[in-house]
């Protein structure tokens, strides 16, 4: 008996022995890639406690030891899944689920959790922020990014291996869209995230995918996992990058672009190799090759079914061109869904309406069911905004109008009353939203340790002491305003947010411009950060004009990009604010350089007739544009512009919750 319990003992210690080591193992692991931003900004318990259920539900769940290292290494132990603020849903999740599991094989409890995502949370679009999985849980609303997070979080809680996809632009409509791909038995499947069908490997987009140029995801050490070819045909495209004189270009950025919003947007982005080889695997539709190399750059249409092009970087800055396309988009061999009809028939349609009503009745339970909007708009946060409404603080409506619909839903009490620490200037300029950060409390934080400073002191001050480090990123998520003070480095995003919120902790007015630049209040005037990787000024302003037709907004026919380093950055706009328009035809004060207006016409199909000019803005002087659309009898304003998901509310499900 005695041998029997030092036995048992031994083998206790053993396993917690093994299990220690485990843990240290897979916190190492999550510590070798872990970005700046989340190893700053959150704290080694948290991370442990992660680790701690990743390896909880890889012991109890039956599939757990089925899944192999790679596989939960990449896709069941890391947290993030896009650029979502961090919580603890694993927790919460798990505790719900686990039991709800019992008995069902890898493939059902995939669907089953699926299902249990859909009572929680329906399609809603809305800013480009991605909300953490228990706001979206909690507010039952998210766009495809955030339903997709949401899933592969729910999905990972259990021990099930899964990853975000998504395409980044569509070629054949404006928009994009993500979904879910899940690792069952041997394989990876996919899912429409919140929206559960009968089996795996379907979904409402299907048709939108068989379409697509490029579908990807990413392992945790932020390698790119193309994964087009199991939606859509695929060929593989070679771009030859030559000099005037025919010889390989070793090293060119090579963009590989999608029209998409009225903008030729970056899906892709790789080197020249040592021949001049810059290769990728993408769908049968048309797209623009923009490369650059030595302080020149050149751009080419690479049709559908091309296979190889070359293309020599012949252009100087100053250079001024116009370029016309006709883009054709990939074609389809399968039949556009029905999406008007709703599925109330089958046990998976009858199962999709249960879970509406489960969500509704949530809905009516925790959410604020009386007449004042701020609160209606908060959802399940509208306790948290009704307590500070009645605290009647003098700034209140001031903070509260810098605050996004998204914002009401999920900031914290602590963060409002840090926002109210900041002058009626800062408020105004934009208060504790700088951009698409995660808002924490940084006001108090700062006011007590930074010195009262000028506009050029503060400059000067950041300039100083915050060194720019753009390695270890790969998401580029923000780092915290307090994190960058505490660490002195981060990434140059990081570090213009970082900017912008000193300078209103200390009472000036402060933005980013659309290039996502600080812009600090000296007087009439506004000063920036030296360009450290030129280490000179930012440049003088010039006025550009444009002469825009009636009708007509930013992203919704015209984009004007900036040239930076060779390549075209596009100037970041509200796209449903109609002054921005109205402030091109009158005259916009921005930095002087070169600058690539585009313009597009959708044609029925999805085509489209592009426009580009190329110009060079010069300091101190205004410089008028005209912005032409190029026509035809088969062009539409409406129908392909909307978002694919926007249009699938019916497709799977009554979403009759709103």
């Amino acid at each position: 008996m005695k041998r029997l319990f030092i036995s048992a003992c031994l083998l206790v210690a053993m396993s917690a022995t093994t299990l220690a080591q485990n843990e240290a193992e897979s916190l190492s692991f999550l510590y070798k890639s872990m970005s700046t931003p989340d190893r700053v900004d959150y704290p080694k318990a948290y991370w442990q406690k992660q680790v701690r259920m990743a390896l909880k539900a890889r012991a109890d769940m039956p599939w757990g030891k089925k899944v192999p290292k790679w596989e939960f290494e990449n896709f069941v132990l890391p947290v993030r899944v896009n650029n979502e603020a961090l919580d603890n849903s694993r927790e919460v999740i798990y505790k719900e689920l686990a039991p709800r599991l019992k008995g069902l094989t890898m493939e059902q409890a995939a669907l089953e959790v699926n299902h249990w995502c859909h009572e929680k949370a329906s399609y809603r679009p809305s800013d480009g922020r991605t909300s953490s999985p228990l706001a979206t849980m909690r507010n039952s609303i998210g766009r495809c990014g955030e339903e997709s997070t949401f899933t592969v979080a729910a999905l990972r809680a259990v021990g099930i291996p899964a990853r975000q996809v998504y395409c980044p632009r569509w070629a054949h409509t404006d928009d994009n869209h993500a979904w879910v791909e899940v690792w069952v038995d041997g394989r990876w499947r996919f899912m429409g995230a919140c929206e559960p069908e009968a089996t795996l490997d379907k979904g409402w987009f299907n048709w939108a995918a068989s379409r697509a140029m490029l579908i990807r995801a990413f392992d945790y050490e932020g390698n790119q996992i193309a994964t087009t070819d199991t939606y859509a045909p695929t060929k593989t495209l070679k771009v030859r990058v030559v000099d005037e004189e025919g010889k390989a270009i070793q090293g060119a950025t090579v963009d590989f672009r999608v029209y998409n919003y009225s903008e030729f947007y970056p899906i892709f982005t790789t080197k020249s190799d040592a021949d001049g080889y810059a290769t990728f695997t993408t769908g049968y539709g048309d797209l623009q090759v923009w490369v650059s190399a030595n302080d020149k750059y050149g751009v080419k249409k690479a049709d559908a079914y091309s296979t190889e092009i070359a293309i020599t970087p012949c252009h100087k800055a100053g250079s001024a061109w116009v370029d016309e396309y006709d883009l054709h988009v990939p074609t389809t061999v399968l039949e556009e869904p029905d999406r008007s009809v709703v599925d109330t028939v089958s046990e998976n349609g009858r199962r999709l309406a249960k879970e509406d009503r489960i969500r509704t009745a949530y809905q009516k339970k925790t959410f604020y069911q009386g007449d004042n909007d701020i609160l209606k708009k908060a959802r399940s946060n509208w306790k948290v905004m009704d307590k500070f409404l009645k605290e009647k603080n003098p700034k209140t409506n001031l903070v509260i109008q810098g605050l996004s619909e998204k914002d009401l839903r999920d900031v914290t009490i602590d963060v409002l009353h840090d926002a109210c620490l900041l002058s009626d200037d800062a408020l105004r300029s934009g208060g504790i939203r700088i951009s698409t950060e995660h808002l924490r409390p940084y006001v108090a934080f700062l006011q007590k340790r930074l010195p009262k400073l000028t506009a050029k002191e503060w400059i000067a001050w950041v300039e100083s002491n915050i060194k720019v480090d753009n390695s270890n990123n790969p998401k580029q998520l923000f780092v915290s305003a307090v994190g960058v003070y505490n660490n002195r480095k981060c990434d140059d995003r990081s570090r213009e947010l970082f900017t912008v919120a000193g300078a209103r902790a200390l009472g000036m007015k402060a933005k980013l411009d659309p290039l996502g630049k600080a812009m600090v209040a000296d007087g009439d005037a506004w000063l920036q950060l030296s360009d450290k990787q030129s280490a000179k000024p930012r440049q003088a302003q010039g006025t550009l004009k444009l002469e825009v037709p009636a009708d007509v907004m930013y992203y919704h026919g015209y984009t004007i990009s900036k040239m930076v380093d060779g390549r075209p950055t596009s100037l970041d706009y509200a796209d449903d604010d109609p002054t921005v328009t109205e402030k091109f035809r009158k005259g916009l004060n921005l930095p002087a350089g070169d600058y690539l207006l585009n313009t597009g016409t959708r044609l029925k199909g999805g085509d489209v007739l592009t426009h580009s000019v190329m110009f060079t803005l010069k300091a101190g002087q205004t410089t008028t544009v005209p912005v032409f659309f190029r026509t035809s009898s088969r062009s539409v304003k409406s129908d392909l512009q909307l978002d694919d998901s926007e249009k699938n509310a019916s497709a799977t499900s009554v979403q009759s919750a709103q």
